[in-house]
């Protein structure tokens, strides 16, 4: 069972300096628990992952997750913090979730 927590919620007020951005936009960032059934010596273990939506005129638009992420709930939420205070985008999450891991 995946449960969903929203972290936190930024919005972008659109201004002059940014091409093709004439509405705000809303991103929202979750923390995800689950139950891992994936990695055996993890089985039964909760596992904590990160989503990351945007919304546009209140209508998603894009979203991206990344399952399985830690095992340590303070470590999964320390990354989401990093990626909202920098306004991390749901298509570029997986590129700099590989720059955090040292992909």
């Amino acid at each position: 069972m995946l449960n969903k927590y929203l972290e936190k919620k930024i919005e972008l007020l659109p201004n002059e300096n940014m091409i093709g951005f004439k509405n705000p936009i809303e991103l929202e960032y979750y923390l995800l628990e689950s139950d891992n059934s994936d990695i055996d010596e993890l089985s039964g273990k909760r596992v904590y992952g990160i989503e990351i939506v945007k919304k546009v005129n209140a209508m998603k638009v894009e979203e991206e997750l990344v399952r399985n992420f830690s095992c340590c709930k303070e470590d999964t939420r320390q990354v989401l913090d990093k990626l909202a205070n920098n306004t991390v985008t749901p298509v570029a999450l997986s590129f700099v979730i590989d720059d955090i891991l040292g992909l």
